[in-house]
């Protein structure tokens, strides 16, 4: 991936964490907020790699 679509990639993801925000804690979904931070935290290094 070229850093302008790794970059893309970590504004969706930022979009769809918002999302899961929005909602009560109570009604989060704990696993896929988690799948998210993990997904952003590689992309991030690979920005810094790139």
């Amino acid at each position: 991936m070229t850093k302008t679509e790794i970059q893309n990639k970590i504004t969706e993801l930022r979009k769809q964490q918002s999302e899961f925000f929005k909602n009560k804690k109570a009604d989060r979904d704990a696993s896929a907020i988690e799948a998210i931070r993990k997904e952003l935290n590689d992309l991030k290094s690979q920005v810094k790699t790139a």
